[in-house]
């Protein structure tokens, strides 16, 4: 009895933090045929080789736990192929977690304090990372393209028109299409990973955890932002298309009165 209780005590008690990591490497990450650890299904796939196990998800992220340079170089390798528009600059986030806490819990200080660090619960915190980092990419790529529509609004407002189609005016219309589609592409951040519904009991976990990344208010304001820069590209679109019409016209007017300036000149010539 004494020897159960100790190892139940030794169990609960606190162990060192963690570094947990999230690597956002790219659009998607292809999981088909990838060696996994046991308890892996098909989003997010276990992998082994580390310390502590590792998560890949299908959106393009990587979640490590404490790994060493040469551990996270090791699980990098065995993705090389499998990322699908890989970023040139992986985004990444990062937290404290720590096992043995008599429940689970975020302390004031942002360290994530879990019951046990068993697969069930490292694998919703991974899940809660990747997605906060699959948004700041998102929120970085919409940051980025507001800012290059930014002088055409602009121009649009104090000259009131949009002047010729420059090849910047493109690249706006252009990199806000692509934002758009990327961004409804990418995975939805407010929904509540398959994990739940093989343990339901970790629900709470998982709403403290969105909480703490604040999904469910990051993806509402990505939404407001793709409503905005849906509805800037629709009225360049349909300003575009007005322009094109009325220079349309103006040709047409240009060469009937060059018609009619060239039959009276032959009148007046005979």
């Amino acid at each position: 009895m004494e020897g159960r209780q100790a190892a139940l005590a030794a169990a609960l008690s606190p162990t060192p933090p963690l570094t947990a990591t999230a690597l956002l490497l790219g659009e998607r990450l292809e999981l088909r045929g990838l060696s996994r650890g046991a308890g892996g299904g098909a989003d997010p796939v276990i992998l082994t080789g580390a310390a502590h196990p590792a998560f890949a998800f299908r959106w393009g992220a990587l979640v490590t736990f404490d790994a060493t340079e040469a551990e996270q170089a090791a699980l990098l390798a065995r993705l090389d192929g499998r990322v699908i528009n890989p970023l040139a600059l992986p985004v990444s986030e990062t937290a404290q977690v720590s096992g043995g806490a008599e429940r689970d819990e975020v302390s004031e200080t942002g360290e994530i304090r879990l019951m046990d660090l068993g697969l069930p619960r490292l694998g919703l915190l991974a899940d809660a990372l990747a997605k906060s980092a699959a948004l700041s990419h998102q929120e970085m790529a919409l940051a980025r393209t507001l800012d290059g529509m930014e002088p055409v609004v602009t121009r649009l407002r104090e000259v009131g028109r949009l002047g010729f189609l420059s090849r910047g005016l493109m690249r706006a219309i252009g990199a806000a299409l692509s934002a758009r589609g990327r961004a409804n592409a990418r995975i939805q951040a407010a929904d509540k990973p398959d994990l739940l519904w093989e343990h339901p009991e970790l629900e709470r976990l998982h709403q403290r955890l969105s909480d703490e990344f604040e999904l469910p208010e990051r993806c509402e304001a990505l939404e407001r932002k793709l409503v905005m820069v849906g509805e800037i590209m629709q009225t360049l679109l349909s300003l575009i298309q007005g322009q094109r019409s009325l220079l349309l016209e103006i040709a047409v007017a240009a060469f009937i009165f060059i018609q009619v300036v060239a039959g009276l000149y032959e009148l007046v010539v005979r």
